[in-house]
């Protein structure tokens, strides 16, 4: 599990400490940072799979992260012309430590000290299975695709547990897994009479949709996969199959979500929005996957603006399902321009140990402009 992360002129930040749980929320107001602790992590994944980081070079762009230039990653304000990352990890001894000086020549990224001959792991061999750069990685892009009348169908994607940048191959891998069975004593399996990953997934659907279920449909000749809802509510006479284009954005968009949240064990989740198109009872339902996820060695690393699935988490840690120590709460804010976070602290009543201003206070603000006389 990735304990720390440290970045120091990378993007908008000068120095970045961050500590980090299985399961980590990252919040705050639009364009504070919370996205670039993400892509610093892709960033490096991709670099560390692709050969020019044998040449000491960053890959800036690629599928899991393009971020430009040289110029565009280096912070504004740095002093001199380094950008660091640090990994500190509870499978090592020791952390992992790059910097990577600027070139204005090239707009590139290179290893300090490093010549055009360079050709030796980056990566040591005790860190080339330790996330992020081992073991799965599956990144859920906050502009994922909706619904569709077919999603894409390969096996490579599949057995390569990946999932597209815009999660088109999250239903691919849930059909290559869906007849495996989660073992007996996995946490995501809550009231399941089946441990069928298909299944599981049916379930916790219907958690944060009561009555939706989930029926693929392989149409092999076209390497497509389609997918459609029914539904049964109690009470109401069981419907047909809808597509899923028939159905709206909301259960579409929150299955690759549910699916990567129920991935093998190892996996480095890193989740953007996952409470997008979602009601606020899916959204706090939502996060207690999250929680059983992060239990079950699947590291959950979250970029949220939802106080309702912030809500979730801190419910599960006083129903003492999760303990405070395995989560981890960062709050991003600029003030002057410069990056700070506040990591408030979750007690085992639930209860958070600051509230910084503008941390999910809206509702209050709001309420008592409402309870305001008019005059």
């Amino acid at each position: 599990m990735i304990r720390k992360i440290r970045l120091s002129n990378f993007k908008c930040f000068e120095n970045l400490d961050l500590n980090c749980a299985p399961l980590t929320l990252l919040c705050g107001l639009n364009g504070m940072g919370k996205s670039s602790v993400i892509q610093a992590l892709l960033l490096l994944r991709q670099s560390f799979e692709s050969e020019d980081l044998l040449d000491g070079r960053l890959v800036l762009g690629g599928e899991l992260a393009d971020l430009g230039t040289g110029r565009d990653v280096l912070f504004e304000g740095a002093e001199n012309d380094v950008v660091g990352f640090e990994i500190e990890s509870d499978e090592t001894n020791s952390p992992w430590k790059l910097s990577f000086g600027y070139s204005q020549t090239s707009d590139q990224l290179t290893v300090e000290g490093c010549d055009s001959n360079l050709y030796f792991p980056l990566v040591p061999p005790d860190w080339q299975n330790v996330r992020p750069f081992g073991q799965n990685l599956l990144y859920i892009d906050a502009e994922r695709v909706g619904p569709q009348k077919s999603y894409p169908l390969s096996e490579t994607m599949a057995q390569r547990a990946e999932f597209g940048l815009g999660s088109e191959y999250a239903l691919n891998y849930l059909n290559m897994k869906k007849d495996e069975l989660l073992a007996e004593d996995d946490l995501r399996c809550v009231e399941s009479h089946s441990r069928r990953m298909i299944d599981v997934v049916d379930e916790w659907l219907q958690e944060i949709s009561p009555g939706a279920h989930l029926q693929l449909e392989t149409v092999r000749a076209a390497d497509a996969l389609i997918a459609g809802f029914s539904f049964d509510r109690p009470g109401d006479v069981a419907s047909r199959r809808f597509r899923a284009t028939n159905v709206g954005f909301g259960l579409s968009y929150t299955l690759p979500v549910i699916i990567a949240l129920l991935s093998d064990s190892g996996t480095l989740c890193l989740i953007e929005n996952p409470e997008a198109h979602l009601h606020p009872r899916g959204q706090t339902k939502l996060a207690e996957l999250a929680v059983r996820a992060s239990l079950s060695d699947v590291q959950v690393i979250v970029e949220t603006h939802s106080d309702h699935f912030m809500d979730g988490v801190r419910i599960a840690v006083r129903d003492g399902l999760i303990s405070p120590d395995k989560t981890a709460i960062h709050y991003f804010e600029r003030p002057e321009g410069e990056t700070v976070v506040t990591s408030p602290q979750i007690d085992e009543d639930g209860r958070l140990s600051t509230w910084p201003a503008g941390f999910f206070d809206q509702h209050e603000e709001n309420l008592e402009k409402l309870l305001a006389p008019k005059y």
